[in-house]
């Protein structure tokens, strides 16, 4: 059986999710086979992503790496003859239905829920969130500081990225609740935590 194969060690959680999207989109009908490192939380996003398209992933340990497995989707009917034209229909035959047109797959908004990648706040941890920030794809609608990643805007150069994130079209906002001492001063738009709550219990938003 053919096996479509994919090797994502070291990169962003949106770069991953970009390339496994755009594999999926290209053969849909072709079980998928990805290859990555330790990250816990890319673990997490990748099969969220797999169970929401419908394609059963299995996460598996194989040594010094993982191994996600994911089904291929099964092939679609086959389209319907094409019709007479109208001149020729019989009067007691309805005239064939369109086939539907399959829309792209929305891009997920964000939460940030701390101020580096790793659980040691370490620079690198720093530099590698920031990165993600920077590659962001233009299609996610939104991100929202939570938790401790309200520290970012005590940062100079995070501050700089959040607000380059916005200027090109990404809103930024930052979550009611977890001010500390609330501001007017804040150049983010508040966001009630409800609305990203529901949307973290059905699934829909990635978590950082």
């Amino acid at each position: 059986m053919e096996l479509l194969t994919l090797e994502l060690f070291d990169v962003t959680v949106s770069a991953a999710l970009r390339e496994i999207n755009t594999a999926v989109e290209e053969h849909p009908g072709l079980p998928l086979r990805i290859l990555l490192g330790g990250d816990e939380m890319l673990h997490h996003n990748i099969l969220r992503f797999l169970e929401r398209h419908g394609r059963a992933p299995r996460l598996r340990s194989e040594g010094g790496h993982w191994r996600i497995d994911a089904a291929g989707l099964a092939a679609p009917p086959p389209a319907p003859p094409t019709p007479l034209p109208a001149t020729f229909i019989p009067m007691n035959r309805p005239a064939p239905s369109p086939a539907p047109i399959l829309a792209t797959p929305a891009r997920l908004p964000i939460l940030l829920t701390r101020s580096a990648l790793g659980l040691d706040g370490a620079p690198a941890g720093r530099r590698g969130l920031l990165g993600i920030l920077r590659e962001l794809d233009p299609g996610v609608p939104w991100v929202c500081l939570a938790l401790e990643a309200l520290a970012l805007l005590e940062d100079p150069l995070a501050l700089r990225t959040l607000e380059a994130l916005q200027s090109r079209g990404t809103p930024v906002r930052i979550s009611r609740d977890s001010q500390l001492f609330p501001s007017a001063d804040t150049p983010f738009e508040l966001m009630e935590d409800s609305q990203w709550q529901r949307l973290a219990g059905r699934g829909e938003l990635i978590i950082l």
